[in-house]
């Protein structure tokens, strides 16, 4: 029996978006000409990003169901999994990372510590999840994982932690670096674990730079203290990882000196086109021709949120046609809103593989 004709043109709609095949976005992200450009998004799916997995554990079962939902519904080209639940560091030994006294009874975590296991169990779940797509597993820097202890989430300002860290940091500099040394080292051990207990494709490596006016334009900081803290890490991901995305965060307004990260040794860069400066084009060429990522502002005042059908896939070919077909993946500058209809996430997707 033949199908209905508004059956017979869905699923021609949706064959027509489907995901490109696994090697073209591998080659793609190894900055290879591509008759089709690979474009994905990614969201939140805990209410509260930030909740603690071990205070509770729903919290996983939200996150692996909101990835099944979300994948089953958009065609994204590669999977950027999610880590709700894990956004918190542990900090072992510390009672209140708030208090320098307390920071210096840190403990490093074993290998065997339920927030590396867990991870592991996380990724393990979500790989599956995303099926063949090329899947890559989020990490955040020490220096995120730190300024975020700082504050209660969702009911103090995100910029506190910026403030209370750069106070911390004046207080005693030394320590600051010693706590950060070892939450750097527990992230190795991280992307180690998952490496060697997961078949996923790579690392997705979240930075910030801090935003206190304090240290925000501090090059000497940043040259001193985070830069040396990432490039630990991020080695430590290459020797485990051949193929990982450095993210240059700019989630609410955060800008970063996109120039000052140029040393970083990830192979994917991604970054706030609007908010640092530099397009796609551009900033393919800052990073020394490696594959560059985004294009689309995430926020709810963007084409992605706001715009037309027309508006969106018009916004699509400009990004091309800037940023031209080798090593370029579309998607947005950071996580976009819960709240985002899917449809307009489509869109963009049909745009892009038209292309």
């Amino acid at each position: 029996m033949s199908q209905p004709l508004f059956l017979c043109a869905e699923l021609e709609k949706r064959v027509m978006i489907m995901t490109l095949a696994r090697e073209e976005v591998i080659a793609a992200l190894n900055n290879q000409e591509t008759g089709k450009i690979p474009i994905s998004f990614w969201r939140h799916f805990a209410v509260d990003e930030f909740t603690n997995v071990f205070q509770e554990p729903a919290v996983l079962q939200t996150n692996l169901g909101g990835h099944q939902k979300y994948y089953d519904a958009v065609d994204v080209d590669f999977a950027k999994t999610m880590l709700d639940g894990y956004f918190a560091y542990p900090f072992r030994g510390v009672d209140d990372p708030r208090s320098l006294t307390n920071l210096q009874k840190l403990r490093p975590l074993n290998q065997d510590d339920p927030w590396i296991t867990g991870q592991v169990e996380l990724a393990q779940q979500q790989q599956q999840i995303a099926g063949k797509r090329p899947t890559f597993i989020t990490m955040f820097s020490p220096m995120l994982l730190f300024k975020w202890a700082l504050i209660k989430h969702y009911a103090e300002p995100l910029l506190l932690a910026d403030q209370r860290f750069t106070d911390l940091y004046e207080q005693d500099p030394s320590l600051i670096l010693q706590v950060l040394e070892v939450i750097a080292d527990d992230q190795i051990k991280v992307a180690q674990a998952i490496m060697a207990n997961t078949k996923v494709d790579g690392i997705y490596y979240s930075t910030q730079s801090i935003q206190d006016s304090r240290l925000r334009d501090d090059a000497q900081f940043f040259k001193q203290v985070m830069e040396p803290i990432d490039l630990k890490v991020q080695e430590g991901i290459n020797q485990v990882s051949r193929l990982n995305i450095l993210h240059i965060c700019g989630f609410d307004g955060a800008t970063n000196h996109l120039e000052w990260f140029t040393n970083y040794p990830l192979q994917v860069i991604n970054w706030a086109t609007g908010i640092d400066g530099y397009s796609l084009g551009e900033g393919k060429k800052l990073f020394g021709d490696r594959p560059v990522m985004g294009g689309f502002d995430n926020s709810t005042n963007g084409i992605l949120y706001r715009g037309t059908k027309e508006q969106i896939q018009t916004e699509v070919k400009r990004l091309i046609d800037e940023a031209g077909h080798r090593g370029i993946i579309l998607g947005a500058d950071c996580t976009v809103p819960r709240d985002i209809s899917y449809e307009r996430l489509t869109w963009a997707i049909e745009a892009a593989h038209q292309n």
